[in-house]
């Protein structure tokens, strides 16, 4: 397959020159020749042209990566008078491959493309398949000995990222093309997910063997145990203590698993490589499980089931037992079973021999991404106020914060909780993250922090402010362009502890509030003991999407929960009895 691209970028300032240094990707299996590029000026003269000693060549070596077999081509090409057009053009040679394209005629979100063109050109026996969606214009012609295929596509309705938007992504013109079959190491085929199921199946054959060293260690590792799920838990955690995640693309793309054997030896593999030891360990020990693909990402992108083709970007393991299916990351040191936000309720294609299939990650539930937090308010020998925090992290923060404790370093480790974790207006004192038991679900982050400005004097009055929850700042609705897509709840417990100070009480009781609806709840509750107010609050944002139609009502939710989070909370007023004389000379003033 002969691939020419040719792309025509308008420079209108200097904050536009960054689209002036091009790096061009290529591999072994991937080719690039024929580089081309000028600069046109405003009145579309070519005024500069790309000289061959202008392009640098290097490895695209990344920290993710062990080693890769890519590389790039790089060359600057810029002008000193605006605007002007880089041109630019190159021609790519695959020997081998499984995609014809996956065209996305978008620089970055926030640029427009005022045209963009695709042409594929196919002998007349060249099946393939393809899917398109915001296309301006699309024309098949047919000639002699070939089929033109012809795609006309613009972008101007450019989009701004947004909180908890839509993928953006689903707002860009695109064209997805695949052959019917193919060759990509073996003979492959997409004209089912069946048939891309048996492709996959094959491509991992033959890789499960095992030294005998290995057999060894996981047959003392098993040898008294009956329990199935405890076998698959204890050669799990050998998984994670004996081998580490490394990003290996080499050979077929990045689609074939070095062996087990090699993992087995080398004690390293990417998510393929892990997951492929990992089935064949379970294998030795005769516990079935399957090699399973998933699209990994902060964001849950759904998986077109009415196009089959290869939409994945992450290898797991899913194990069927009597009652239930395990899942297994390879690539993680966290708990046992335990996906998290990275993979959590999606689409994952199982991969079996002549029964590949789709079915569902389990989606992260309420209780499984709760931050619980407790704060006491006291004095110091200094008569500082000083906040006491407990928080108990699970979800996005357990998983962070995990991480943290077991690759940052001590110092590292200081400044991002220090940045990240502290509340606004704390200044703090000491921390301590506590780890929880191997396989545990949270993880506790404890700190003593000054309080600045919760403890606030108007005259004699004291004003307590609320220690508020994270609420997003989602744009009001006029502005707002996309709809709102939350993939797991954010659920948050707060219980507050005030001191209050000798000689004031609380004049006013105080009062609780709830809302709940379709979107989530909020509630407040407060408890008054001698000197000791507590005040318990909740936040729920429900998992969910919301169009641009009900959106006014989701923000007004959010904004209500808002308001009350960040208003003052607690008026104190001194004891008449304890109050101050009024000096004579301001009486009648």
């Amino acid at each position: 397959m002969y691939k020419t691209s040719t792309f025509e970028i308008k420079i209108y300032n200097r904050a536009g020159e960054k689209f002036t240094e091009v790096s061009i990707p290529y591999s072994e299996m991937d080719k690039v020749s024929k580089i081309e590029a000028s600069i046109r000026d405003r009145n579309g003269n070519i005024v500069k042209k790309l000289k061959r000693n202008d392009i640098s060549d290097r490895s695209a070596f990344s920290n993710g990566s062990f080693y890769q077999d890519y590389y790039l081509y790089e060359f600057t090409l810029k002008h000193n008078s605006y605007p002007y057009t880089l041109v630019y053009s190159y021609q790519r040679l695959q020997k081998e491959f499984f995609y014809l394209t996956d065209w996305t005629p978008v620089l970055r979100s926030n640029i427009p493309t005022r045209k963009a063109l695709l042409n594929i050109e196919v002998p007349l026996d060249f099946k393939i398949h393809f899917d398109h969606y915001l296309i301006d214009n699309f024309v098949v012609d047919t000639l002699d000995e070939s089929i033109i295929y012809s795609w006309l596509a613009s972008y101007e309705n450019t989009i701004d990222p947004e909180i908890y938007s839509e993928r953006r992504e689903n707002y860009f013109p695109n064209v997805a093309v695949v052959p019917g079959e193919f060759i990509f190491d073996i003979e492959g085929s997409y004209d089912s997910w069946e048939s891309y199921g048996d492709y996959q199946f094959q491509l991992i054959q033959g890789l499960s063997e095992l030294p005998a060293s290995e057999q060894n260690r996981i047959r003392s590792l098993t040898r008294d145990i009956d329990s199935e799920l405890e076998k698959i838990k204890i050669l799990y955690h050998y998984l994670q203590d004996q081998t580490r995640y490394v990003n290996i693309t080499i050979e077929t793309g990045g689609l074939k698993p070095y062996p087990a054997s090699y993992v087995a030896e080398n004690k390293y593999g990417d998510c393929k490589a892990l997951s492929n030891y990992f089935k064949s360990v379970l294998e030795y020990a005769g516990i079935k499980s399957n090699y399973t693909l998933v699209y990994a990402s902060d964001d849950i992108k759904e998986i077109d089931k009415n196009f089959p083709s290869q939409q994945f970007n992450h290898v797991i393991l899913s194990i069927p037992m009597d009652d239930d299916t395990l899942w297994l990351d390879c690539t993680s040191d966290g708990p046992f079973n335990q996906l998290g936000t990275f993979t959590q309720n999606r689409d994952a294609f199982v991969i079996d021999s002549n029964s590949s299939h789709f079915t569902r990650t389990p989606p992260l539930l309420m209780n499984e991404v709760i931050d619980s937090r407790t704060v006491v308010f006291r004095r110091d020998k200094n008569r500082r106020v000083v906040a006491d925090f407990r928080i108990n992290y699970h979800g996005e923060d357990f998983e962070s914060l995990s991480g943290l404790s077991r690759q940052a370093s001590e110092t590292s480790l200081a400044r991002i909780i220090r940045n990240y974790f502290i509340e606004d207006g704390f200044e703090l004192i000491d921390f301590e993250l506590i780890e929880s038991p191997r396989d545990a679900r949270e993880i506790t982050l404890t700190y003593s922090a000054f309080a600045n400005k919760v403890y606030n004097s108007y005259g004699s009055d004291i004003m307590l402010d609320m220690v508020p929850f994270y609420i997003p700042l989602f744009e009001e609705p006029e502005k707002r362009k996309l709809g709102v897509k939350i993939d797991y709840p954010i659920n948050y417990i707060d219980t507050i502890n005030y001191y209050i100070p000798e000689g004031y009480n609380i004049p006013n009781k105080l009062e609780n509030k709830s809302i709940q609806n379709e979107y989530g709840e909020y509630t407040l509750r407060s408890q008054q003991e001698s000197d000791r107010l507590t005040i318990v609050k909740r936040f729920l944002l429900n998992t969910g999407k919301y169009s641009l139609e009900e959106y006014p009502d989701f923000y007004k939710f959010i904004d209500e929960v808002y308001d009350i989070e960040n208003s003052p909370a607690i008026l104190l007023t001194r004891n008449i009895q304890n109050r101050k004389p009024i000096n004579n000379a301001y009486k009648g003033n």
